[in-house]
């Protein structure tokens, strides 16, 4: 029986080739740049057990990488048509770039951390506006003494040492093979603007595929998600970028040369791709040894939260039990405290 794989790539070694030397070292910067070294790509952007799941049996296993490794294939053949100056790409090898790119704004530590943070506050919501009433009733259910000090002291409790979720990888990978086809065909269905760089070079990072900011959903206060992102951007190799426009929003200056073009880079767009892998990037950055990417960037501390939590909670708790907490010397700005340290 063969070993179970135990380091994850959380980024396909054969993209970070592209982005490597002869002797496949990349250089890698971690946020916020204090430090940086090279490494081989074969133990960069490594996670232990990352994509280990429980079995139906009961047992550690490793085929979900397995899967995962499946998808990587047929992309790696893809990219080595782009390095050899194909475009656009038969159809076969554009599906399978695309669902690399898929799987690269699926698989990342940052959609298990946002689940996680998500599902914490689920929890907090659920316990601020049951209130004590809902304390009582789980103490009930649990067939534990529901009288009114122990109801307060595990009211109390829980905000002073709350539970924070913790999404399991399991609950990823599932939910990573059910948004798999069809991030993969709202891919599929943007037009792609592939461009070229002789001179300048590109960086990427532990989360390669960005989502740029939608200005119009970002003034209505909302958030800008795959499906209405005005443009996803990808560092392909240090000389490629992808753009993937809505076919509405596709600019009009290249919008009527059909869905997947090629353009030759400036230096304003190679300096937009790598303030793109800024952005994107959780804890690592990565490039070429020989190159100088990101000089002059200020790189952004270690990105510790997914989710932002602006509500008043306070409010929404009940005034009895708002006093409760107050007693306990537990006030408004403890909640708010509580929230920036929970997510």
């Amino acid at each position: 029986m063969p070993e179970q794989a135990r380091r994850h790539h959380v980024v396909s070694k054969f993209y970070l080739r592209y982005f490597a030397d002869e002797r496949d070292r990349v250089t890698t910067i971690m946020l916020p740049g204090e430090r940086t070294f090279t490494q081989n790509i074969a133990n960069a952007s490594v996670q232990t057990d990352f994509y280990t799941v429980i079995d139906n049996d009961g047992h550690e296993s490793d085929l979900a990488e397995q899967a995962l490794s499946q998808i990587e294939t047929l992309a790696a053949d893809a990219w080595r048509e782009l390095a050899a100056g194909v475009w656009p790409l038969p159809e076969k090898h554009r599906v399978a770039m695309a669902a690399w790119l898929a799987l690269q704004l699926l698989r990342g530590s940052g959609v298990r951390n946002s689940m996680s943070e998500i599902a914490t506050h689920a929890l907090l919501l659920e316990t601020i506006t049951g209130g004590r009433q809902r304390v009582r009733e789980a103490l009930d259910a649990a067939g534990e003494p529901a009288d009114d000090e122990t109801v307060d002291r595990e009211w109390v409790d829980f905000f002073k040492n709350p539970l924070r979720a913790q999404v399991h990888a399991n609950h990823h990978v599932q939910h990573l093979a059910q948004m798999l086809p069809r991030v993969t065909q709202s891919l599929l269905d943007r037009s792609w603007l592939l461009t070229v760089f002789q001179r300048k070079t590109l960086a990427t990072s532990d989360h390669p595929v960005f989502v740029v900011p939608n200005d119009d959903a970002t003034r209505m206060g909302m958030g800008t998600g795959v499906e209405n992102a005005t443009v996803l951007h990808a560092p392909m190799t240090r000389r490629h970028s992808l753009a993937m426009y809505l076919p509405s929003a596709v600019p009009p200056e290249i919008s009527p040369h059909g869905a997947d073009i090629r353009v030759a880079g400036v230096a304003a767009v190679a300096l937009f791709s790598n303030s793109c892998a800024v952005n994107s990037a959780r804890r690592f950055l990565f490039h070429h040894p020989k190159d100088t990417p990101l000089a002059g960037f200020d790189l952004p501390q270690p990105r510790e939260r997914e989710v932002a939590v602006t509500a008043q909670l306070w409010r929404w708790i009940p005034e009895n039990d708002r006093q409760v907490l107050l007693d306990a010397e537990f006030g408004p700005d403890d909640l708010n405290a509580l929230i920036e340290g929970m997510f």
